[in-house]
């Protein structure tokens, strides 16, 4: 290498060396962010197949007569406001009694309205109003309409 070509060769390695700083801080950003974006995909993901697995199972749930005592439209927030069906009622199983929200299998592991929804489904199970309601054999807590 002669005096020449000198001042290029190390104009070339301090360039290399600036992108392999900029590339490592921006890895410290990165790295962070794809863990964060990454769990919490992964958790809805599990979620979303807990939930499809429950109602898969809620298929053979035997039943049994129940009656809605609660039925609202819940209304939370400020600026951003979500909207959800409320709806409770009372079921015998075995001569004991129980009550249950649950209004679809699954849905504790993920559930989502819009708000016609919500209100569609309070229109559709009023208070007093006669159901059909599905519970688990093995745990008769766990229910549904």
């Amino acid at each position: 290498m002669n005096e020449a070509t000198l001042p290029i060769v190390v104009a070339i390695i301090c360039v290399i060396g600036v992108f392999i700083i900029i590339g490592l801080s921006m890895l410290g950003f990165l790295v962070p962010s794809l863990g964060i974006f990454g769990g919490l995909g992964w958790f809805l993901n599990k979620r979303s197949k807990e939930g499809k697995a429950m109602l898969a199972a809620a298929q053979s749930w035997p039943s049994t007569p129940g009656e809605v005592i609660k039925s609202r439209v819940q209304v939370r927030g400020g600026d951003h406001t979500t909207v959800s069906p409320y709806i409770m009622y009372n079921y015998q199983v075995g001569g004991m009694d129980f009550s249950g929200t649950q209004i679809r299998a699954g849905e504790q592991f993920y559930k989502s309205h819009t708000s016609q929804q919500s209100y569609d489904m309070v229109d559709k199970y009023p208070v007093g109003a006669k159901v059909t309601v599905y519970y688990n054999p093995k745990d008769p807590t766990q229910a549904a309409l």
